[in-house]
């Protein structure tokens, strides 16, 4: 894919994460900027690829420096769906794992950056937690690629594990404790789909990696060290 500089929204912004922003572009379409400005392409070329696999990705127009032009995708993430349907969730995370255990089954293109963690040829997405599945009417679709890399899928696994044991919750009070335990009771049912000792064994692997990310407080990453700790001492079994 080729790379272009210098493309315009078409439309106004409907939404914003924590390394871009996303606008209307047209019928059918959305326009992804990046904060900080990187080429887009090669993130464009995997989920074409990963698409071409049969896992649920949206389609992809185009890509250039800093931006990608991709299908909208009309749902809600898979976490705002658990909200507003809390006796759902042990299907949720059934749901999340299962799409786990299909990305583990893709090779990764050998041109893929290595994960962290012990080498393997998977492809592994390595931010696959609930915000970034899309629930639609036609099924699930996955987002956001900007961390995929190719390793072990066990390392996937933990990567969710330590997000929705140690994210950040804004809300205060009674919100904050119905928002724990229900993440809690997620994050229980979503390993128990899965090996949680191989998990376990990639914790401090992955814990060194998303030291480096900007994006996690103090407090995230104290909590996931503490965690890495935690789980290497868990009599843990394998489903």
């Amino acid at each position: 894919m080729a790379v272009t500089t210098g493309l315009n929204p078409l439309g106004p912004k409907i939404a914003e994460g924590r390394d871009s922003e996303i606008f209307e572009h047209g019928d059918g379409k959305v326009l992804r900027r990046a904060f900080v400005t990187r080429s887009l392409v090669g993130e464009a070329d995997l989920m074409n690829y990963v698409r071409g696999h049969g896992y649920p990705v949206p389609e992809v127009f185009d890509a250039g420096e800093g931006w990608l032009v991709m299908e909208r995708i009309d749902g809600r993430d898979l976490l705002d769906t658990i909200k507003k349907s809390p006796a759902g969730l042990r299907d949720a995370a059934q749901l999340l794992a299962g799409l786990h255990t299909q990305l583990g089954a893709i090779a990764a293109p050998t041109w893929l950056e290595a994960a962290p963690g012990p080498a393997g040829d998977r492809l592994v997405h390595l931010d696959l937690h609930p915000m970034n599945v899309m629930v639609t009417a036609s099924g699930p679709i996955v987002i956001d690629w900007s961390n995929a890399k190719r390793g072990v899928p066990e390392m996937d696994v933990a990567n969710t594990w330590a997000l929705l044991k140690c994210g950040e919750i804004p809300q205060r009070g009674l919100q904050k404790w119905i928002s724990q335990l229900g993440r809690g009771l997620l994050l229980k049912d979503f390993l128990s789909f899965l090996d949680q000792p191989a998990a376990a064994r990639m914790m401090p692997a992955l814990v060194e990696w998303r030291s480096a990310d900007r994006h996690h407080s103090e407090k995230e990453l104290a909590k996931m060290r503490r965690l890495a700790t935690h789980v290497a001492k868990l009599p843990l079994k394998t489903p």
